[in-house]
């Protein structure tokens, strides 16, 4: 019998309430809000989820590679249906906000952090060079931040913004996560840290 973890279970039975959700709304309409394309004949959606494109079917909204063909991440379809559940356009703000300054994130910073920046700064260290190359895993641009700051893409038009500085003899080296402010009413605050979790630790790893 197949061993699921709690975490796992979760991301199922979040992912079922959504497609449940998107079954009864009109797609074609809720793309064009979102920017963007309209769906396939055959229904599909398409989105772009931490640089790749994946392909969501109804009326489960199961989701695929469109490159590979593989399945998607349990955590990369949630996400993706999470955003689709938008029903105002996302629009960047410009404006970055910490983890801490989403509803909530002050009570779970502790866990958040154990999650995404400390794994990150174990494996990276004082190396850039190796996290300009991991950087490589997803689609990104330089951001004016730390030693190394990174635009990473996220899901849609939501992206994360990593502030890497190495250390020195005074002071240990440290990642800062940031978000645009317009996470706040398109992903839940759960959903924001399923983001960032999965780039650190995609850097990480």
């Amino acid at each position: 019998m197949e061993h699921r973890t709690n975490r796992e279970r979760a991301c199922e039975r979040a992912a079922e309430i959504a497609a449940e959700e998107l079954a009864r709304a009109d797609m074609a309409q809720r793309c064009a809000v979102l920017g963007l394309a309209p769906p396939c004949p055959d229904g599909t959606v398409s989105l772009e989820v931490f640089g790749r494109v994946i392909v969501l079917r109804p009326p489960g909204f199961t989701a695929r590679d469109a490159e590979s063909g593989e399945p998607a991440r349990p955590v990369d379809r949630v996400l993706a249906l999470h955003y689709l559940l938008n029903r105002a356009p996302v629009r960047e703000t410009g404006e970055l906000m910490s983890f801490r300054e989403l509803p909530g994130g002050a009570f779970y910073l502790g866990p958040f952090l154990a999650r995404t920046a400390a794994p990150l700064v174990k494996s990276i260290g004082n190396d850039i060079a190796v996290l300009r190359k991991r950087l490589d895993r997803f689609r990104w641009s330089e951001a004016a931040l730390g030693d190394l700051g990174a635009r990473i893409q996220g899901v849609g038009a939501l992206y994360l913004v990593l502030a890497y500085r190495t250390g020195d003899a005074e002071f240990p080296p440290s990642a800062e996560v940031y978000f645009d402010a317009t996470i706040k009413k398109a992903l839940s605050t759960e959903d924001a840290a399923a983001m960032a979790t999965r780039i650190c630790l995609g850097l990480a790893r």
